[in-house]
């Protein structure tokens, strides 16, 4: 990565950040702003008095309408080397005892064979997928894949598996690690009783309806930032056991912005289309046209033709829209430590997460202070190939706490190591062909349609 690209930095965010607000603490800056945000999705609702945050986005013919006219909109420029899949991957269902999880662009390339169709995949495997099916930043990729092996799977074979490791242990499911709440369209962990990694059909019904609501009726950025403005409202309003750490709510703000950055039809921006044919294929939402919900299929490319993005997308570009078109719209305090001069760019997150690892090692699935110690050693060599270590990044030597930054009181209630309690039958890999979450789970139903 060159040194350059941390020119493009984040404005001060003192909503995000203690010490930036004059004598107003952080709590009550947070509590001013998302006070005014509730006002304003209250106000978004009237006009059609949908009950956006209740889950109910009117009736179903209404939302068959919706959809029709999501439909038809066409990239341009785009290279046809970029088509995907590539000749030679052929998609297949997963079948049981294929391990597929939350995160739906990785259970894609896991379907079109990109790497091992179970699911238990290596650092290298994705690292190569990613750039192949999505063209994902070799940076960006790694950051990911490090916390993946280091907090969720096996750091002797740099692998994990993308839904829950054998015995129910790890993977990819494992809440508050990588996954987080305030998801784009899961649910949070303790009001899905444990179900963190299923298409919520309610969500994905009001992520639709901001897409009409977009000037060119896709899931742009500003369409995405009305998601996480609401979805956000609802877990801090109704999850007791929100506690968001630095590492994974970076994850999951950014989460926001891959959907039309990664998930286009084409480059964003560049002539790609955030359209819905690409959307709900790629994420694996299927309308049932009788009852309004949309049933959780198996992810794959659009039929009709798929062309990634022409141009990489990595870490500080993720970052920056990150925390400058998503986060703002909805401000959940993430317990960062103050940046220093009262501002956060890109450098100094990436500093952060570098710094931070140290914070990891009482949350590795061995359990053995050996092994995760070499585990962080691993870690390290990993960042400094792609450029993310800290003396290329000019990280200060003495700025941050490195023990307690990513993950702080991990035993804390919602923290890694203290779960809320779950659903045996939620804990697993997905189960494709149903619906779930016809409405929205103020309180713990624990039952998968609820």
């Amino acid at each position: 990565m060159k040194a350059s690209l941390f020119l493009l930095g984040l404005p001060a965010l003192g909503l995000a950040y203690p010490g930036m607000m004059g004598d107003m603490s952080r709590e009550e800056a947070l509590q001013m702003l998302r006070a005014k945000r509730d006002a304003e999705l209250v106000a978004e609702s009237q006009p059609e008095k949908r009950q956006i945050l209740s889950g109910l986005v009117g009736s179903v013919s209404q939302l068959v309408s919706d959809v029709g006219g999501l439909l038809g909109s066409v990239a341009t420029s785009v290279d046809p080397a970029n088509k995907r899949p590539e000749p030679g991957y052929t998609y297949k269902d997963p079948v049981a005892g294929d391990s597929r999880g939350p995160c739906p662009g990785l259970n894609l390339l896991a379907n079109y064979g990109y790497f091992p169709r179970n699911g238990h995949v290596t650092f290298s495997e994705v690292l190569d997928a990613t750039a192949r099916g999505f063209n994902m930043g070799a940076d960006l990729a790694t950051v990911l894949m490090v916390f993946a092996v280091l907090t969720d799977g096996d750091i002797p074979t740099e692998s994990f598996w993308l839904g829950s490791g054998p015995g129910k242990v790890g993977g990819l499911e494992r809440h508050s690690t990588v996954e987080a709440d305030i998801s784009p369209n899961r649910e949070d962990f303790y009001l899905g009783c444990g179900d963190n990694h299923h298409l919520s059909s309610r969500l994905f019904q009001q992520n639709v309806y901001y897409a009409t609501q977009d000037p060119n009726k896709q899931f742009s950025l500003d369409c995405m930032s009305k998601q996480w403005a609401a979805n956000g409202k609802f877990s801090v309003k109704n999850n007791p056991y929100l506690y968001y750490f630095p590492f994974p709510s970076i994850v999951a703000t950014a989460a926001f912005n891959f959907y039309p950055n990664f998930f286009s039809n084409g480059t964003y921006g560049a002539g790609g289309v955030a359209n819905y044919e690409s959307i709900s294929s790629i994420i694996g939402a299927k309308l049932n046209k009788n009852t309004g919900q949309f049933e959780y299929v198996p992810e794959r490319w659009p039929a009709q033709g798929w062309y990634r993005r022409s141009t990489e997308y990595g870490a500080v570009q993720a970052l920056t829209e990150a925390f400058t078109r998503i986060y703002p719209s909805y401000p959940v305090s993430m317990l960062f430590p103050q940046a220093q001069g009262g501002t956060l760019d890109a450098k100094t997150a990436l500093c952060y997460i570098y710094q931070g690892l140290n914070s990891v090692t009482p949350l590795a699935l061995a359990g053995e202070e050996q092994a995760a110690a070499a585990g962080i050693t691993w870690a390290l060599s990993k960042l400094l190939a792609v450029g993310l270590d800290g003396t290329t990044l000019g990280c200060p030597a003495s700025t941050l706490s490195p023990n307690t930054y990513l993950y702080p009181n991990a035993t804390n209630k919602g923290g890694p190591l203290n779960e809320p309690a779950s659903v045996a039958a939620n804990i697993g890999s997905n189960v494709y062909y149903k619906t779930y979450f016809t409405s929205a789970p103020t309180t713990p139903k624990c039952s998968h349609s609820s």
